[in-house]
Order: C-alpha cells, then structure tokens, then sequence
C-alpha cells in the first residue's frame, strides 16, 4: 500500500502540466501512487501524461471521456490505494518536501485530515507582487494539537482549498465521502470541503505552506461568469448529505450561513443578465428556511444578517444593487468613525455628484454615535451604495475591506467627515482616461473649524494642498517629492491597486503616504489637474487623525514605521535602485517627523528603532545612497545628544549617574566638530576601500591556487594515462 494516491485531474493544461508534475514525482516522499486522470483533454495533455507513465511505474494514468471534475475525482478516489489521499490541481505545483511533511504529522496520531496554507502564484510579470503571497487558512493556536471542526466552527467558513491537505482514505470511504458529478469544473470543492469538516474529529494544522496555487489561468471555473446555478447545486449535496448522516442543529445552522457566503459570492461574480434568475432562487430557499425556523441568524454576523434580510424581504432590490453595482464607473471608499455631524453632507457629495454610476461602499469602523444609522438609511434608500460594519480597528483595515469589495475600473477615497466638489469624480475619471495615466491628483481646500490652526498654520495647509505642477508627467523621484500623502484628493485604477500588491498598512497611522508612495513607486505617469482645480474639500477639525498626529501624540512614531514598510515594498518590487536616493530622503523626512511630533520621552524609543533599522540594512542602505545616510546618522544622532543641553532635567539625570559618564561623554563630544568628522569620515571611506581591496585581493589568490591544484591534478591524470598506455 503506498503512502499517499496523489491525485491529478486534468483537463487541457499542457500549459503548466510538466511543471506539476514535476513536482509531484520528484517528492522526498517517494513512495505514492501518481494518478493522472485525463478528463477528454484535446490538447498535448495526454502525450505528456503518457511520457511521465513510461519513466516512472508509480504514474497511473486514467484516461476517459470528459465527464466533468467531479466524476474525474470520485474515478480517481475509486482507483486509489494509498493510506492517504492528496489532491494536486494540474496547473498548480508543490514543494518538493509537502508530502512528507504532511504525512509525517499524519502517522504522529493517526490524524483524519492534516491541513497546510498555501501560496498564490501568479506566472504574470504585472502581478509579481502577489506571487508567493501566504494565505493563512490556518491559526497558529490550532497548531502542535488535535483539532476538532464541530468545536472550531470558523473552519467551516474557510475558502476550501481541498488541494493543501492529506485525508486518510478509510475516513472518506467510512463517511461516502465524494465529489458531485455534475458537468464541467463546477465547484465541486465547496461539498467535498464541507463534508470532510462534519465528519472529521481529529484534524492536524501546520501553519506551513507548501502549494502554489495558480491564479492567473483564465481556464480555470473560478474565471468563468457561466455556470448560474452550479453553487446551489453543491448546497443541494450537502443539504442531502446532512440530512442523511442526521447532523446536528447546529451543523445546520453553520451550513446555512455558509450557504450564504457562496452564494453572496456567486451573486458578485455572475453577469448582470445571469444573476436575477439566481438572485430569486436564493430568496425563496433563505425565505423558507427562515419560515421553517431552519434558520435563526444564530451564527451570523451584522453583515451577513442585512444582506440576508434584505435578500429574502427585497430581493429586487439586490437585483437593482447587483445593476448599479456592475454599471459603476467609479468606486469611492469611505471608512467613518464618530462623524454624525458630518456624514450626510458627504455622502451627499458622492451621491449627487455630476456622474451618477457611482458605488459607494461605506465601512463603519465601530460607530457609537448616529453615524451607523445615518449609514443604514443611505443604504436601505439607495441601491449603489453598500454598508460594512466593523469592530473599530482603525482607518488602514477599514479602507482595505471597502478596496476589497470595490467592482468599478476607478477607485477613489474620501473621509467621513469631508466632501468632494460637485464634478470631482467625474473630472478625475476623464483624465485619468483621456490621458491614460495611472493615478490623477487634484488640489485640496481646507475648511478650518473655528479655533482649529492660525494664520500661518492656514496658509501652511492651503500651499501644501495644492497642486505644484498641471498635466501628464512621468514618474521621477521629483515628481514624487512634489506630492502630498493624501489619498482623497487622487483616483486610481483598482486593477493597478490590486495587481501590484498595494495597500494600507495595518494598525498605523499616517496610512496614506504609504499608499500613495507604494501606488506612486510602481506608476508610470500621472496627471495633475490645474491647480485652481480643488477636488476636495477637507475639514479640519478637533480629533481627527491628523489633529492628534500632529499634537505630540505618540501616533506620531508610525511615519518611521511607514518608512521601513515602503523600504521593504521597494525591495519587493526591485525598485531600490531607480529610487534609492529617493527613499534615503523619504526615510531622513519621516525620521524628523517623527521626533518632531512627538514626546521627549518617546525619542529614546524612536531613535533605538532607527538604529536598530539601519544597523540591520547599512550595507543596502549605502548602496542606495551613501552620502544621504551619512547623514542621517549624523544629524539625527546630534539632534539627540543636543537636547542634553538643552534639557535641565535630562542632565541633571545624566550627572547624576557619576563624573565617568560625563567624563566620557566629554570626550566623545569633541569629535563631532565639522572639521574633525570630515576627517574621520574620509579615514573610514579609505579603510573600507583597503579591506575591500585585500578581500578582493585574497579571494582571487584563493581561486588562482584552487585553479593551480586543479592543473597539477589533470597533468598527475595524464602522466598516468602515458605510463599505462606505454607499458
């Protein structure tokens, strides 16, 4: 009995198959059975699977008319022999070590299902950024021990992902445990998965990933807008399936909100002409398990509950939200907290602006005012605009969950508490268009609030607001020092957003200038409308972000954060040396900032991440700009030892730790004259060119000997070959 039967469907994937396959046979696991079950393909797909048969005896080849995934899989299921069974989607690939890993964690306990992340992969240049991404299907605390799906619900709620896991075979045999064979690639996942969780007990996670998972085949079903009602019809297995093994109320329950979410999804995907058919089949099944007390909300969320609600009670106005939804020429974001003072007059601005296929998606961040039924008016009355509730967790999650339900080409923000010019949206899609760049900047107004800055601070804000340059320009470093780190006064391409990997960073502050930085590295051109053309109207006032960012609120340090995050996203996207003097005085700026802004007591904290930053990339860092982080390092250090001076109390602090402190710092001061650190800067550039040029020097006298042993050893070679053949 093998190992594990590794299962391979395939249908016309000559494509990618050899690299499959490749890393299929060439496991440290070798002893499996391969299947390979070839559903009719009428490309090269055969003869390649026919050539692998013939070199290695553990490839099993089944070869039939198309029938579908479904029947393909339970064929293959059927043939199996293995104590495992392992499913590889023919134009994905595998680490060579996956099966042995898994199966390793498996004999530990006798373990039904041992389940691994996985990895995006995409063959695109354009998307390289997403490749190699981590989905974490997996939590860390439910790792090392035995798990049991009836006990962690949230399993069920999980994408499928069949594909990076082991089943032990008895487990599926003992629990008719299949796939439906309907037609095509038609989902046949979503039954497979939820089956596999109502009857398992002892699942194994490993927070590893090991399957790269192929997104950029637009072969595969995901890709495919057809096939209308293939996800009720996996609903309709597990109902049956449920329904035969007498599960429990609450597997119901889970199963129903489930059903939900591969049906809000199916509803997100399918044209416009396809979904109102769909649309009306869901609210009669949710309508009648609601009547028949099947269904209670029991473990759905805030969301989930409007949507299924609205769906059952309204369901022609989810057909009108699925209409506006796919006719919208721009996508505007709008994360609010707190602000019912201010969110009619700017949802307003959205609505009413001069071009009306517009979506909104409105993303409420944890209101406890009016705000969130302020919200729920706009949505119920209006089908383009959509509502997401959150736990408060600040405006960088927020904005990226509004980015992830977005559906127009273009894709803008605005803030809760602010509002956009009339024709904004439509004058920043027509340039961004007419002119094809990939991102447009318009001038911002600030409305000041009574008592909020003075004159000088005023005028400060209007002259850094405003546009500094007018038309279509290539992205230069310059060009992106003339920027300002607002999101809301700029549009963008949402494919561009998502292709490129960009996006809020997470439980910081000062999100923007990263998104904007990010966007803006990874551009070509943008166009800048006129400078007397304001966008957007931003109000300034007490206790908005920047309010506190600026009031020596320790918020302040999340600029140096933002720094290192973009110094990892030019790494990523091997831009560091176009930019490298770029980023030196992006990271000098945002250093200054952030100890500007922020309490005497928090600069020992900064400055240690600082140094602690540079110390950690000195060497990448001298390549992108030597001089630049010279000084950095100079004037930041400095400024430090300066506010020795001049604080009171912080010497006093310091004299009293003894005369050797300050002795020693008597004799460190004196080096930082100008004059003195020019020459020991100058000394240290020649001792490093020394000890590069020894290095040198030694490695090639190294390599000259090795090549002189390796001579000696072919002449000693030769010499004997002579005296044998002479004698």
């Amino acid at each position: 009995m093998p190992q594990i039967s590794v299962l391979v469907p395939i249908f016309n994937v000559e494509k990618y198959l050899r690299e499959c396959l490749d890393s299929v046979v060439n496991q440290t696991l070798r002893d499996l059975e391969i299947i390979c079950i070839n559903d009719g393909s009428t490309d090269g797909s055969l003869a390649i699977i026919e050539e692998y048969a013939q070199r290695d005896p553990r490839v099993v080849l089944i070869d039939k008319p198309n029938s579908g995934y479904g029947d393909s899989m339970n064929k293959g299921l059927e043939r199996a022999t293995g104590e495992y069974i392992a499913i590889v989607e023919s134009d994905d690939w595998i680490e060579l070590d996956m099966f042995e890993k898994l199966h390793d964690i498996a004999v530990d306990q006798g373990f039904e299902v041992v389940k691994s992340n996985y990895f995006t992969y995409y063959a695109d240049p354009a998307r390289k950024a997403l490749s190699d991404e981590k989905i974490k299907l997996v939590r860390e605390d439910e790792t090392g021990r035995v798990i049991d799906p009836s006990k962690n619900i949230h399993i069920f709620f999980q994408q499928p992902a069949i594909w990076s896991a082991i089943y032990r075979r008895d487990f599926l045999e003992t629990n008719g445990i299949h796939f439906l064979p309907t037609p095509g690639a038609s989902y046949q996942d979503t039954s497979f998965a939820f089956k596999v969780w109502a009857s398992a007990h002892r699942v194994a996670f490993t927070s590893e990933a090991y399957l790269h998972y192929r997104r950029d085949n637009e072969a595969s079903s995901v890709n495919q807008p057809g096939k209308v009602f293939c996800v009720s019809d996996e609903y309709a297995e597990i109902e049956r399936f449920a329904a035969e093994r007498k599960l429990s109320t609450e597997i119901w329950r889970i199963l129903r909100v489930c059903k939900w979410g591969a049906y809000a999804w199916n509803i997100d995907r399918l044209q416009t002409d396809l979904a109102p058919e769909f649309i009306e089949l869901a609210a009669e099944q949710f309508g009648a398990a609601r009547a028949s007390g099947e269904f209670n909300f029991e473990f759905c969320d805030v969301n989930q509950a409007r949507e299924i609600t609205e769906l059952i009670e309204h369901p022609e106005r989810v057909i009108e939200r699925k209409r506006a939804q796919d006719a919208a020429l721009v996508s505007v974001v709008m994360p609010f907290f707190n602000v019912e003072a201010y969110l009619r007059k700017s949802v307003d601005s959205v609505l009413q602006q001069t071009i009306s296929e517009v979506e909104l998606i409105l993303v409420d961040d944890g209101s406890v005012d009016a705000s969130a039924d302020i919200a729920e008016e706009y949505f119920v009355r209006d089908p383009r605009v959509r509502l997401v509730s959150l736990r408060n967790s600040g405006q960088a999650i927020a904005r990226n969950r509004g980015l992830e339900l977005a559906h127009a080409q273009c894709v803008a923000f605005i803030d809760g508490d602010d509002y956009y010019e009339p024709d904004a949206l439509e004058t920043m899609r027509e340039a961004l268009l007419t002119h094809s760049a990939d991102f447009v900047v318009g001038s911002i107004r600030p409305v000041f609030e009574p008592g909020m800055r003075s004159a000088m601070q005023k005028f400060e804000d209007e002259h850094y607001y405003e546009v500094r340059r007018s038309g279509l320009h290539e992205i230069t470093s310059e060009l992106l020092l003339d920027l300002d780190a607002s999101v809301c006064n700029k549009m963008f391409l949402r494919e561009a957003v998502e292709n490129r990997g960009v996006e809020f960073p997470e439980g910081l502050r000062f999100e923007d200038a990263y998104f904007v930085n990010a966007y803006g590295l990874t551009s070509r051109s943008a166009y800048f409308l006129p400078p007397e053309v304001h966008v957007y109207n931003y109000v300034r006032r007490a206790g908005s972000t920047m309010a506190t960012t600026f009031g020596n609120a320790g918020s302040a340090k999340d600029h140096l954060t933002v720094a290192f995050e973009l110094f990892d996203f030019l790494e990523m996207h091997e831009l560091a040396e176009q930019y490298g003097s770029y980023y030196m005085r992006l990271l000098d700026s945002y250093a200054t900032f952030a100890f500007r802004h922020t309490e005497e007591s928090d600069h020992p904290e900064i400055w240690s991440e600082l140094r602690e930053f540079i110390d950690l990339n000195r060497e990448r860092l001298v390549e992108l700009d030597a001089y630049a982080l010279r000084n950095l390092e100079h004037r930041v250090f400095s400024g430090v030892l300066g506010r020795l001076n001049g604080a009171p109390a912080l010497r006093r602090a310091v004299f009293r730790t003894g005369r050797a402190l300050q002795s020693s710092l008597n004799r460190v001061l004196p080096r930082f004259s100008p004059g003195q650190r020019a020459r020991q800067q100058i000394h240290a550039d020649v001792t490093l060119l020394r000890e590069q040029l020894a290095k040198s020097t030694a490695a090639l006298s190294s390599q000259l000997v090795a090549q002189r042993r390796r001579i000696d050893e072919i002449a000693e070679q030769v010499n004997e070959l002579i005296d044998e053949r002479d004698s």
